[in-house]
């Protein structure tokens, strides 16, 4: 049997809850920091050497020799034509439910009168954005498709795409076919710290951009930690998590596969079922055990499964809205009513029809979401993060506006010049 250690017990109180869900950060913690300073040099050696930095790490870490980064647009049309219908279908009904979504979230400007003044937002989009799509020993098509489609909603001028290549210096196929499907022009073979960074600050094949988003391994997100501010970022993310409220409704062996299929994404992934049915806690372990008899591919774990059994949902909520997980499965008989006493959840998932996977391959909302109690202030990616607000005043009548009490209050906080800019426009400028 796989190494997973699955925790069955009462929920401990906040403080316990808090302490025994630290390892996992912990562990992130320590991994984090032991390659931010391999990171690091990546990012400056990028930074000074361009693409001569990229062909060593790409070399270095993914075991090719690229000498030409941008994808030509004719292999994107050729792996979308030989793609079989089926793939080309689920592509293409999962761009309808993604951009139907995602449609409703366009801002807008706003302007209103004010003491016969106008003021007011305007909303634009970002210029330019790279949208990161993970690598590894499988493709990912449904990040391509969370991260580009709301910033062409958005109205983005100039979008690529960042991937790794494998060790023969090839991009999955089928992440090539979706963004030709999409309309991407422009996909570059290269991925980790070095194409975050390559991004940033631009090099001879690459253009810098205004924003890099995206969900990737450790060496992406220590880069991305490590530019935000220099280059905008969507945000941090960790570990993957799940947390699921059962009642007696809820059928155990469902649970299990809802708890496994959290638990594949990384060691350090957390998943986590609140329940006041202690028969239902233990079913589920029951079938943990079993399906991690039988499954056919073997995953350890760093962190448990955690089974917590809470003394009724008022319990459970409290416990949600003090962890804030990224997924929050909400399997009750009144689901409808229970998720209104959620504060804090990156995604929600009503009902037994509703696992985290469904929204994972592009039901509707997307799956780029907050994690490590990160939900309890910030929200999954959206059209909005494409975009930005200028506020502006335009002053129409010069009678009403208090040169006076600001030219005071600057006088107060000592800025000479703030002064004089207010007086001069009230009339009270003294001679040079």
């Amino acid at each position: 049997m796989p190494k997973v250690p699955i925790v069955i017990k009462p929920l401990p109180d906040q403080e316990e809850l808090s302490q025994s869900l630290q390892l996992s950060r912990q562990l992130l913690y320590k991994k984090l920091k032991k390659v931010e300073e391999e990171v690091r040099e990546i990012v400056e050696k990028v930074m000074e050497e361009g693409d001569g930095a990229l062909h060593y790490y790409t070399k270095k870490f993914d075991g090719c020799d690229i000498k030409k980064w941008l994808i030509e647009e004719k292999e994107l049309q050729n792996s979308w034509e030989e793609m079989d219908k089926s793939f080309q279908k689920i592509i293409s009904d999962i761009e309808k439910r993604v951009r139907s979504f995602h449609e409703r979230q366009k801002p807008f400007s706003w302007w209103g009168e004010h003491s016969a003044s106008l003021w007011g937002e305007r909303w634009r989009p970002l210029h330019s954005v790279a949208c990161y799509v993970p690598g590894g020993r499988f493709p990912y098509p449904s990040s391509l498709l969370m991260t580009v489609i709301p910033a062409q909603i958005a109205g983005v001028e100039e979008i690529i795409v960042l991937t790794p290549p494998d060790a023969q210096g090839k991009v999955k196929q089928e992440i090539l076919a979706a963004a030709f499907f999409l309309g991407v022009k422009k996909v570059y073979r290269v991925g980790g710290a070095q194409a975050v960074a390559g991004a940033c600050f631009g090099t001879s094949s690459l253009p810098a951009v205004d924003k890099i988003v995206g969900p990737g391994n450790i060496y992406v997100t220590a880069a991305k930690k490590l530019l935000q501010g220099v280059v905008g970022i969507d945000s941090l993310a960790g570990p993957s998590e799940v947390v699921i409220v059962a009642d007696k409704t809820a059928s155990p062996h469902w649970l299990a596969l809802d708890l496994l299929a959290q638990a594949e994404h990384d060691p350090l992934s957390l998943s986590i079922l609140l329940s006041p049915d202690e028969g239902i806690l233990l079913e589920t372990k029951r079938y943990l055990e079993r399906e991690l008899q039988n499954q056919p591919l073997s995953f350890s774990r760093e962190i448990p499964i955690y089974l917590y059994q809470v003394e009724n949902k008022e319990k459970a909520w409290e416990a949600v809205n003090f962890l804030a997980p990224e997924h929050l499965q909400i399997i009750t008989e009144n689901p409808e009513k229970d998720w209104l006493k959620i504060k804090n959840a990156g995604a929600l998932f009503l009902g037994p029809q509703a696992p985290v996977a469904l929204g994972d391959y592009g039901y509707g909302p997307n799956h780029v979401l907050p994690t490590d109690k990160g939900a309890a202030f910030s929200s999954p990616l959206s059209v909005r993060d494409f975009g930005k607000f200028s506020s502006f005043i335009f002053p129409q009548d010069d009678e009403t506006l208090p040169w006076e009490q600001f030219s005071q209050l600057a006088e107060i906080e000592g800025l000479y010049y703030h002064q004089r800019s207010l007086l001069a426009r009230g009339g009270k400028e003294w001679p040079l």
